[in-house]
């Protein structure tokens, strides 16, 4: 027969202990959870994820707060954190529409800075943007030109293209009909009688030039076709 060691009075006592038997059989445990971990290891450092688990274990707190087992406080903490959050989520939507509009509006007005620059320049420099005047420095009602540099500038210019219109209109009547007329048989005065006396000189001088420009490109083509033969 084996001999048994009989069991001592406390082990006897033991026994009967709820609270080590809990914890001989947590001890005993071949789960995940239990795996290399001993009792006091699960009831002083319980993770997060077991139900030993008591926050505010790992950082300073009231004790009266594990303690707080009041279903209406802790539901009007949740309630004012939604809202908090709430309000944070309005104030970041507040501060960014703000922020658009802050742009928008600067946006805007260095468009309209540029636009009153662009006015003022117009205004000094030229004849655009000025109140009861129109775009050139001329009058369409009285069809004179304003006595300003601009009007003397733009009088220029259309002298000039009106004694090249006369000059193509010599060219034209020069190339295209005779010098009388073939129903009367008098004498045509061509485009000289209708050239105005202030534009007289400059059509004359133009119809100079390109009577020196013909003459040459007629001796540059003599001369081509003389080399030829030779």
């Amino acid at each position: 027969m084996i001999n048994i060691q009989p069991r001592t009075r406390q082990e006897r006592e033991a026994l009967r202990d709820k609270d080590r038997i809990e914890k001989s059989r947590v001890d005993l445990r071949v789960g995940f959870e239990a795996r290399g971990l001993g009792v006091g290891t699960l009831i002083h450092q319980a993770p997060p994820q077991s139900t030993l688990y008591v926050p505010g274990m790992d950082r300073v707190i009231l004790e009266n707060e594990r303690f707080d087992k009041d279903f209406a406080v802790a539901d009007k903490k949740q309630r004012e954190h939604e809202v908090w959050q709430r309000e944070k989520i309005i104030e970041r939507k507040r501060w960014e529409g703000l922020d658009r509009e802050t742009r928008k509006w600067d946006y805007q007005e260095k468009v309209e800075t540029k636009d009153q620059v662009k006015l003022m320049s117009h205004t000094q420099q030229l004849t655009q943007g000025k109140r009861n005047s129109n775009g050139l420095a001329y009058n369409p009602i009285t069809l004179k030109y304003d006595n300003s540099e601009q009007g003397n500038l733009l009088r220029q210019y259309d002298d000039k293209a009106k004694v090249r219109q006369f000059v193509r209109a010599h060219n034209l009547d020069a190339r295209g009909n005779t010098g009388f007329n073939i129903l009367t048989g008098e004498q045509r005065g061509g485009v000289d009688q209708i050239v105005p006396n202030h534009l007289r000189s400059n059509y004359q001088q133009r119809l100079r030039d390109v009577d020196e420009q013909q003459n040459i490109k007629h001796y540059a083509i003599q001369q081509q076709l003389l080399n030829q033969y030779e």
